[in-house]
């Protein structure tokens, strides 16, 4: 591995673990999706270490940072993370780089200092649109109740997703989601404290619109032809309009990228 350095970061209280790879006069910030962690980023290594200082980190509740229960992320402490690596590095912009709920964390950065971005590439991204079931879940007391209710109680709902989905009212492909989390009783540990740590990180993408559109934010959004996650439309309604931003729909589903087209990704960054 290139330059393979690794660390924690203070945030307010606590610490989020970090990878850091390259020796490159720029600075990328990186940021995984749900159930990875700042890893999944090394095959972006070796098309990137040479222009770019790349530091991954590990959102609450994965890989190596610890994270007390519910406790949210405050978006104050996420710019405070970014200002303090642009100064340490002595840029004055910053590259960023996520997938998944990751690419919602970079929307975040994006919204609080449009004027120090360089360049950005999302992947699967979420944070193109208000996520209603994570807003609520998250955001609203009723909701809260109801999150906490049925990860520590998931029988009643197994029922209700079933029923949901025979009667052609879901999905199958969220089905499949929740189910994933709800009959397992680790994942339902982990979701239980992670949603609500990233409730403050919630872009409001018109305002991020305006602010890509004012400042000319190249962004690059890479979306999967068969992600039922996040579908490839939230992309194209997010870009309208924009023309900084760029849309390429691939043959993949919610896993967009491997060691095979990191390349292919990398270059928007280049």
């Amino acid at each position: 591995m290139i330059n393979n350095k690794k660390g924690y970061i203070t945030s307010g209280d606590e610490q989020l673990h970090y990878l850091q790879w390259g020796t490159g006069p720029r600075l990328l910030l990186a940021f995984h999706g749900y159930e990875t962690d700042a890893w999944i980023f090394q095959d972006f290594v070796p098309h990137l270490a040479a222009a770019y200082t790349i530091i991954a980190i590990d959102l609450p509740h994965h890989g190596h940072t610890k994270w007390p229960g519910q406790k949210p992320w405050l978006h104050a402490n996420l710019m405070g993370i970014v200002w303090e690596l642009m100064k340490l590095h002595h840029v004055e912009k910053v590259s960023l780089l996520g997938y998944s709920i990751g690419g919602r964390v970079c929307l975040s950065v994006l919204e609080g200092m449009p004027a120090s971005i360089d360049k950005v590439v999302l992947m699967a991204t979420d944070g193109l649109a208000i996520n209603f079931y994570f807003n609520f879940f998250t955001r609203t007391l009723l909701g809260r109740k109801m999150f906490d209710h049925m990860l520590g109680k998931p029988d009643g709902y197994l029922v209700l997703i079933d029923w949901l989905k025979k009667n052609k009212l879901v999905h199958e492909s969220r089905h499949r989601f929740v189910m994933h989390f709800l009959q397992n009783e680790q994942k339902r540990k982990i979701l239980l404290n992670a949603w609500p740590a990233m409730r403050d990180l919630m872009p409001e993408p018109n305002a991020v619109r305006k602010l890509i559109k004012k400042y000319r934010i190249p962004v690059s959004i890479f979306m999967g032809e068969y992600d039922k996650v996040m579908p490839p439309a939230l992309a194209h309604r997010f870009a309208e309009g924009l023309d900084t931003v760029q849309v390429h729909v691939l043959n993949k589903g919610h896993h967009i990228f491997d060691h095979e087209n990191a390349g292919l990704m990398a270059a928007h960054l280049l």
